[in-house]
């Protein structure tokens, strides 16, 4: 791969030094609009190229464009089995021809510009830094023919600004959405440019690579305040005093009456943590959290239409479709990913019962076992899974997109609950469907409902759960090394370092570390507080299935970032909306992107957000807040506690002014050789540490 760089600024009294990590440059006059870059060109047709931008561009967003109105749904004309990836009007390349997209530093999860020319297998990839003086730096990406250009600017200079402009989800000329730099004599601006070129055998080894550098070249900082435990008290408390509808027997989203009753923050299956954060609440709940819970899975139950799928959205007594009032009635519309989801879960909700020694009503079984062929039948008859299908029928009405990547996952736990190997051989051939259609080709879409069919984290996030549940089922590599493909992309969508938020923001001031939020999606320009919606489990399993210690680290990024932005008594969180949240309320956004403005960054801006609150309950499911391999005397952290190996022994510290429970698992090479399977919450110790306490485990 032919490269070529060069570098340039303004004004013309400059001093440059430059060497293969940076370029230096000081101003020998003043300049009240200054203004510094690195190019590198790149011989890159469009055709033989992949370029990849964590969290904001893959395959160079080079998918068709459709400008609509948020929230954005498909028209009738763009319905049908056999579609292109759409997406709103974000930065992006064109298919063909010239074309160029500009944003900054803020609008990527990690700062770094990855290329792989396909026939040559060669890769570029290139790391620097977030900014100087206080300002984002630009990154251009520019193709004129068979050439790209990639150039590094300080600051950054926008020719289009990405806004949701009147509602829509595009990009205009906006000359002051770049705050000019001002330099005296003397200055001096550096420009960071690692590069790596090396032989990449294809888009799986580029985020392979790129999975193993970002851990090398950036680090962060973390901090405790909000123990896991303490966490899960609030939040089964907030749910049995203002989530659960007495009169249907459920667990609302959001607490009733609070958002006027609207259908969305009733009920949502799947996705946003319907039927999924009661599954904590199953396993770790007191006794009338537990019946309640069971109640949800009998009120899930009804809601199921005659072809076995699981309604989206319920409110009043009424279903409602998942087409943002574009089609109501019309075609039934609902997103597979909640159906996948919401069965999966279920699976799980009976195997935790199981094991808990309560007897699991035949009702909530059958139809788990109803959703189970839903999938398969909808797979059997089109040889995909779709992104939205008739709930009444089946029939698939938006096809493509990975929006049913937990699918794998949901049939491997019916085979397992039902013994039917039938539903494993159906999980099997869909996971090498999802493994030629995302891995492959290097990106995954249409997880949330929101984004039509956009590279997002969440159907990435489904990706690895479902690989990894494959593996786990019939103990394939192919599986096995699908789950780490799957991983290294999401490893993409996680801020690999601490973004230097606006010294007035709220973030700031709260002293809230971005390392470990999970970019959304390239249409919704926002980090969150973990994964929508998972907790850490799947990381684990790799990390038990390999030995490699980079899974762990990401588990653990992930988890401990997001009880920081949580609200709670000690440390209510305020928003832009005015009140503070509710005890164990998280806003989801954790804004590093000015898409929403330049006020926006670093503050959370809405109010609660259910999945969030989800997320970290199945976290504190899901992961051990203290991990030790024995034998390799690895400890893992991801619990707000401190915690070290000392003389054999597991040293744990709480400096939190909390009392903490934590979970701790301890294992040997041979522990790890038995899969954790759908629920494993007896592989863990809990060992209870009051404030400032230090207590000792064998």
């Amino acid at each position: 791969m032919h490269i070529n760089k060069n570098y340039g600024y303004t004004p013309d009294q400059t001093y440059v030094m430059l060497n293969d990590a940076e370029t230096r440059f000081t101003a020998l006059s003043d300049s009240s609009d200054a203004a510094y870059w690195v190019d590198f060109r790149l011989d890159a047709p469009i055709e033989d190229s992949y370029i990849m931008i964590p969290g904001c561009a893959y395959n160079g967003n080079r998918f068709q464009t459709v400008m609509r109105n948020y929230p954005p749904m498909y028209t009738e004309e763009e319905m049908g089995v056999d579609v292109p990836v759409r997406m709103t009007c974000v930065p992006a390349l064109a298919p063909e021809g010239d074309s160029f997209m500009d944003v900054t530093t803020g609008d990527m999860a990690l700062p770094c510009v990855c290329v792989l020319r396909k026939s040559k297998k060669q890769a570029f990839m290139l790391f620097f830094e977030q900014g100087q003086h206080g300002l984002n730096h630009g990154v251009t990406l520019e193709q004129t023919g068979d050439e790209l250009l990639i150039r590094l600017r300080a600051p950054a200079k926008r020719r289009l600004v990405y806004r949701w402009f009147n509602g829509y989800p595009s990009q205009r000329e906006v000359p002051s959405a770049d705050t000019p730099l001002n330099v005296t004599k003397g200055d001096e601006t550096i420009i960071t440019h690692h590069v790596f070129t090396f032989e990449c055998e294809d888009i799986p080894a580029l985020f392979r690579a790129f999975f193993e550098k970002r851990s090398l070249l950036y680090s962060a900082g973390a901090h405790a305040n909000l123990p896991f435990s303490h966490f899960f008290k609030l939040a089964e408390a907030e749910h049995n005093e203002t989530h659960f509808n007495e009169k249907e027997g459920y667990y609302a989203m959001q607490p009733i009456g609070s958002r006027g009753d609207i259908p969305f923050a009733q009920w949502q299956a799947g996705w946003v943590g319907g039927g999924m954060i009661s599954l904590p609440l199953l396993c770790e709940g007191d006794e009338l959290t537990r019946e309640r819970v069971v109640q949800s899975l009998h009120f899930i139950a009804r809601w199921q239409s005659k072809a076995g799928w699981y309604y989206g959205i319920v409110g009043n007594g009424k279903v409602y479709h998942d087409c943002f009032s574009n089609y109501e009635g019309k075609y039934n519309m609902l997103m597979v990913r909640k159906h996948a989801d919401l069965t999966y879960f279920v699976f799980r909700h009976i195997e935790a019962m199981r094991c808990l020694g309560m007897e699991v009503p035949e009702d909530i079984l059958q139809s788990a076992i109803m959703a189970a062929q839903a999938l398969k039948g909808v797979w059997e008859k089109y040889g995909q899974i779709g992104q939205f299908v008739n709930a009444e029928t089946g029939e698939i009405l938006v096809g493509g997109s990975t929006a049913g990547a937990i699918t794998p996952a949901s049939l491997c736990a019916a085979a397992k609950i039902t013994g039917d190997k039938r539903f494993l051989e159906t999980a099997q051939q869909i996971g090498a469907y999802f493994e030629e259609t995302s891995l492959r080709v290097g990106y995954s879409t249409g997880g949330p409902g929101e984004i039509l069919a956009a590279p997002d984290s969440e159907s990435c996030a489904g990706l690895v759960e479902g690989f990894t549940a494959l593996w786990e089922a019939d103990g394939s590599e192919r599986w096995l090394e699908c789950a780490r493909e799957a991983a290294h992309m999401l490893s993409s969508w996680v801020v690999g370092y601490d973004y230097d938020f606006p010294p007035e923001s709220r973030f700031t001031k709260m002293g809230i570390h971005s390392a470990g939020s999970v970019w959304a999606s390239v249409q919704n320009k926002h980090a969150g507080p973990g994964m929508c919606t998972a907790g850490g489990g799947a990381l684990l399993k790799l990390y038990r299935a390999t030995g490699d210690p980079l899974y762990l680290e990401l588990m653990n990024r992930i988890g401990h970032f997001i009880p920081q932005t949580a609200s709670y008594p000690e440390r209510p969180m305020f928003t832009m909306q005015g009140p503070p949240l509710r005890p164990s309320e998280i806003c989801e956004r954790v804004n590093l992107s000015d898409w929403e403005g330049a006020h926006c960054v670093g503050d959370a801006i809405t109010g609660n957000s259910v999945w969030p609150t989800a997320a970290l309950a199945l976290t504190w499911l899901e992961t051990p807040g203290v991990y030790v391999d024995a034998d390799k005397e690895l400890i893992c952290v991801s619990d707000h506690v401190n915690a070290w190996l000392e003389d054999g022994k597991v040293i744990i510290e709480n400096p939190t002014s909390i009392p903490a429970t934590v979970k701790v698992m301890i294992e040997t090479g041979e522990d790890r050789k038995r899969p954790l399977g759908l629920i494993w919450q007896d592989r863990f110790i809990r060992i209870c540490v009051e404030p400032g306490e230090t207590v000792r485990v064998e």
